[in-house]
C-alpha cells in the first residue's frame, strides 16, 4: 500500500506516487485513474522484485502534502481538486494474472 496524490484536471485525473520516484499515471475518470494506479504500482513493485532492487517504505498518509507536490510539479492548475489516497495491490496475485501468463 502506497499513498498517491490525485489531481483532478480538465481531462481526468493525474496520479503521482511521491515515494516511488514520482511514478505517475492518469485516467479519464477517478475509477479509471484508480485502476491505472493499481496497475502502475503493481508493475513498479514487480519490476523492483524481479531486478532485486530495494522497495522504499511508504510514507504515512498524513506526511504527503498534495499542494507541495503540485508546486514541485509546477502544476498548471494549482486550484484543481487534489487529495491523497492509498493504493493497494497484492503484487504476487497481480503478477500471476497480468504479467506471468503472457505468451
Amino acid at each position: 500500500m502506497y499513498p498517491a496524490c490525485f489531481f483532478a484536471e480538465n481531462d481526468g485525473y493525474s496520479v503521482i506516487f511521491p515515494d516511488l520516484n514520482w511514478l505517475a499515471t492518469q485516467g479519464d475518470t477517478f475509477e479509471e485513474a484508480m485502476e491505472m494506479a493499481v496497475e502502475c504500482l503493481a508493475g513498479y513493485l514487480y519490476n523492483c522484485q524481479m531486478d532485486g532492487e530495494d522497495i522504499p517504505e511508504p510514507s504515512k498518509l498524513s506526511d504527503i502534502d498534495p499542494i507541495a507536490i503540485a508546486k514541485e510539479l509546477e502544476s498548471e492548475d494549482p486550484d484543481c481538486e487534489m487529495f491523497v489516497n492509498v493504493v493497494s495491490v497484492d503484487v504476487a496475485q497481480y503478477a500471476k494474472t497480468h504479467f506471468e501468463n503472457i505468451g
